[in-house]
């Protein structure tokens, strides 16, 4: 095969990731930053026999998630983890995968704090439901909230909220799961010191009666002061071109606060599937050199590939999957290989070859394996067989 571009992989988009506040993966196994080796957390508390821990039990993505087992029928503080870093005084953005477990006794509890602004991720009995609570007023004596969904027991949920408008009369905050718009409240009071985030508290900080008997699992925690990617997104760009049978198709991170793009918070590979149809993805525009995904480098936000249809049927559907994220499916119709060339069994594995004409560029030879470096690794981390415990592809930047 011949490989179709001198450049691999290059992202569409690649700056930092910008506005990054606070990121735990809690893939250290550890929880506080004096820990050996160092957590994220500043500071951790449990009332017993209720605990928190870092393990296994808790992991939605890689080896490790934090999980808070409440055994008491006590109000008040139960177990949390604290951070504390410099303000954010304009707007915030909250995000983290969230799960109940092993629950015996139902009961309303607080899960997530954003202090001193007060504005709380809140589970609510009966239900239980989603809530996101916030205060009003220079004093914040009057008490706001959005009611969302109901949450299932066992189930994994993408949670998020935000913030703007910190300091002004304006304020305002919404909350998703699972990507989908819960509710908002607009016109809040926020004037005054206390209206900003200096203070991020995760676990059960608050139970309101008690009642509260089982586990909650969080893997992924982060905040921002930019929106943060929740979700992936399969594109057929405009404009862009088919050749050889080959159909571009953008994979790209969108932000559930305002649906553009937003930047990978580390290297991440995405895996790409056929669900519906057949054919294969490749890096290149003849479609010459197949990949099982896309590679998205830390601040990226988007990534073409060129997608080969096989058999003459004309339609397919892809898939987009990453632990971290929420998935895409994309339906692909009129895209039949000109007289049935498609071929969905070729050998993804070469052979191929770099004679390109890229050489005529003074310093092309000695860049050549730079540009290479980032699909050859992919390739080989997708190629060969790996134990239970390398599962985890990507790791955190922090």
């Amino acid at each position: 095969m011949v490989l179709g571009s001198c450049v691999l992989l290059q992202p569409l988009s690649g700056a930092a990731a910008p506005g990054d506040w606070f990121s735990d993966d809690f893939e250290t196994g550890t929880l506080r930053t004096s820990d050996t080796p160092a957590g994220r957390w500043d500071s951790t508390g449990a009332s017993s026999p209720n605990t928190l821990t870092n393990g296994t039990a808790g992991a939605h993505r890689g080896q490790y998630g934090l999980t808070v087992v409440d055994r008491t029928s006590n109000a008040g503080s139960q177990a949390n983890a604290n951070v504390v870093r410099d303000p954010l005084t304009t707007e915030l953005h909250v995000r983290t995968w969230l799960r109940l477990r092993a629950v015996s006794t139902p009961g309303s509890m607080v899960v997530l704090q954003a202090l001193p602004a007060r504005l709380e991720l809140r589970l609510l009995a009966p239900g239980p439901i989603w809530e996101l609570a916030g205060r009003n007023g220079a004093d914040q004596s009057t008490y706001v909230s959005i009611h969302g969904s109901r949450v299932e027991e066992e189930r994994w949920y993408l949670v998020e909220f935000s913030a703007w408008g910190l300091g002004t009369n304006a304020g305002e905050a919404k909350l998703w799961v699972d990507g989908v718009e819960q509710g908002v409240f607009s016109g809040r009071d926020w004037r005054g010191t206390n209206y900003l985030m200096s203070r991020l508290v995760v676990g059960e900080p608050w139970a309101d009666a008690g009642n509260f008997i089982g586990s909650i699992d969080f893997d992924d925690v982060r905040v921002s002061a930019t929106p943060m990617a929740s979700r992936l997104e399969l594109r057929r760009p405009v404009g862009a071109g088919d050749s050889s049978g080959c159909v571009a198709v953008d994979v790209s991170l969108r932000s559930s606060a305002t649906g553009a793009p937003a930047p990978a918070p580390y290297t991440m590979e995405v895996a790409l599937a056929v669900t519906e149809g057949a054919g294969r993805f490749h890096v290149d525009a003849a479609c010459g050199f197949p990949v099982p995904g896309a590679l998205l480098l830390a601040g990226a936000s988007e990534q073409r590939v060129y997608f080969r249809p096989g058999g003459t049927g004309g339609k397919a559907t892809v898939k987009a999957t990453h632990p971290d994220f929420l998935s895409a499916t994309l339906p692909l119709e009129g895209i039949a290989p000109p007289d049935g060339e498609g071929d969905p069994d070729e050998d993804p594995v070469g052979p191929w070859t770099t004679d390109l004409g890229c050489t005529s560029a003074p310093g092309a030879l000695v860049a050549l394996p730079v540009l290479l470096w980032p699909w050859i690794r992919f390739r080989r981390r997708w190629h060969t067989p790996k134990s239970p415990h390398c599962a985890r592809i990507s790791e955190s930047t922090g």
